[in-house]
């Protein structure tokens, strides 16, 4: 699937989040791969507590900060979607997804804090690819400039606004954006296990 550079999606990315109940907190992994079981095997899930189920279940399961916790499923041709619970920025896990390209947008409403988008490649962190924050301003990435187009952040804190232009980017450059339908598909669940990766300062 190829969505136009400039493209915009039907409905507000952000918007999408809250209606779905996932802007309270929202870790969200691109993997650039169509295999889904490699990618669990890389984030050294438990295959045994594999749970194949919908947004709602999810929802409902989750309380506060839960142990390591991955939910994994198809995006767009090419593309893996992995929601994160309990890991963060330039995580270990993250890192050990190998020579593929990962994006990274983390919003964690307690803390109003927005990240991403980090790239990450075979184990470094290349940077971030988000839009600039004024049209045709300096990027960190400018190799992802073609997709910023009408996206720039501009500098003010409105980190709502800021996750929706950083989400439409990010679909352009998977072929998808969020959708009612993404929202409603069946994905897996699955824990990491204590101690499976050494922990690090966050960031």
């Amino acid at each position: 699937m190829t969505i136009p550079e400039r493209a915009l999606p039907a409905e507000d990315q952000w918007e999408l989040l809250a209606e779905h109940n996932l802007s309270y907190y929202f870790h969200g992994l691109w993997v650039e791969s169509d295999d889904r079981e490699e990618v669990a095997r890389l984030l050294r899930v438990d295959p045994g507590t594999r749970l194949e189920c919908d947004r709602e279940t999810l929802v409902e399961m989750y309380q506060g900060r839960p142990a390591d916790t991955v939910w994994i499923g198809p995006h767009a041709p090419g593309w893996t979607h992995v929601l994160a619970f309990g890991l963060y920025p330039f995580h270990p896990a993250i890192r050990n997804l190998g020579k593929r390209r990962v994006f990274e947008i983390r919003y964690d409403e307690a803390r109003y804090e927005l990240e991403g988008m980090y790239v990450y490649y075979d184990g470094e962190r290349l940077g971030d690819a988000e839009p600039p924050l004024e049209e045709g301003g300096p990027m960190f990435l400018p190799d992802y400039r073609r997709y910023a187009g009408g996206l720039a952040l501009l500098d003010d804190l409105d980190l709502e606004r800021h996750a929706h232009r950083m989400l439409s980017m990010m679909g352009r450059i998977s072929g998808r954006f969020l959708d009612r339908e993404w929202f409603a598909a069946t994905r897996s669940l699955y824990r990491i296990p204590d101690g499976t990766w050494p922990e690090q300062w966050e960031g």
